[in-house]
């Protein structure tokens, strides 16, 4: 009970500040706006409607705020830098490549966690546990919330490494098509981000920035090395050597990548015989712990209450 009131006095006290602060900053913001209207005209302006107008602000609001909070030194020094360069760099294999992703992904794993941590004391009071087993409920859940951040980004680079191997290889015999057809290796990169921006939008999107970053004057190799650094993928790093090596050495490019893709293909292959041979060993455990005891109470459990009925009247005799 005692708690409950804490944990209520804390929660009204946040709320109140937080009000307060908000309503000074729109007070801020209330005297450069109407400046800027009269000087810009001052004439009748039609007002917009307090929706609008609370909308914009919230927006104005949530940028300064990521943009502020998250880059002072103090939130920064939680994390080592090894760590800020981990999490960019899957942040950037997942896709999510905008600067205000990574500042919101640092608050939320500088905030989940203690948001875990109250949601198990309130659960351990509600149903009434005792001192030591709310401390251990809490430590799991703080536990839990510092974990869960990182294990669904890896889970979103893992699958979108998936999905850019299972297409590559299907994108390599469009280069190839178009090399042979005359189109050079930067057309044929345009062309590629063209066609499977419906089929595999994580792969026209890594080739999409390719092109632009040599519009941008980078130099092809290095734009190469970036894609294969920002997709993590080992078959887009043998990629990437193959199409420099063949630049360098002055070899045929349309040959390069026929034969690159077949040996991509085959390995998609064998990576779909390996998953379909592993499904043999992952059906055990349901069969075992959940069709099987069901099958043997429907199959035995006649013959078993038919033997009771005998066998119970001859035992009281």
């Amino acid at each position: 009970m005692i708690s409950f009131i804490v944990l209520s006095v804390f929660l009204a006290t946040v709320f109140g500040v937080v009000s307060v602060f908000l309503w000074l900053e729109g007070r801020k913001e209330a005297l450069p706006r109407r400046v800027e209207h009269f000087v810009s005209g001052g004439g009748a302006k039609p007002q917009a409607s307090d929706y609008e107008s609370a909308k914009v602000w919230a927006t104005g609001f949530w940028k300064r705020f990521m943009a502020k909070a998250p880059g002072r030194e103090e939130f920064l020094s939680l994390f080592t830098g090894k760590e800020l360069s981990g999490a960019r760099l899957l942040l950037s294999q997942a896709g999510y490549r905008n600067l205000m992703t990574y500042r919101l992904y640092l608050w939320v794993k500088m905030t989940l966690p203690v948001f875990f941590l109250v949601l198990a004391l309130l659960f351990g009071t509600s149903v009434g546990l005792p001192a030591s087993k709310k401390f251990l409920l809490g430590i799991l859940g703080l536990i839990a919330g510092f974990l869960f951040p990182g294990v669904w980004l890896r889970g979103k680079v893992r699958k979108r490494r998936e999905e850019v191997e299972d297409a590559l290889p299907d994108g390599l015999d469009l280069l190839s098509v178009c090399v042979d057809a005359g189109l050079g290796i930067n057309s044929a990169f345009v062309r590629l981000t063209d066609e499977f921006q419906l089929t595999c939008k994580a792969l026209s999107e890594e080739f999409d920035i390719v092109n632009r970053e040599m519009l941008a004057g980078k130099p092809r190799p290095e734009a190469l090395r970036a894609l294969a650094d920002r997709t993590g993928v080992e078959d887009v790093k043998s990629f990437v050597a193959m199409l420099i090596q063949t630049e360098k050495l002055g070899t045929s490019l349309s040959q390069s990548l026929r034969v690159h893709a077949d040996s991509l293909r085959m390995k998609r292959r064998q990576r779909a015989e390996e998953a379909a041979a592993k499904t043999t060993i992952k059906l055990v455990f349901p069969l075992v712990l959940l069709l099987f005891p069901a099958l043997f109470i429907i199959l035995l459990g006649p013959g078993l209450l038919q033997v009771i009925h005998v066998l119970l009247p001859a035992v009281k005799g």
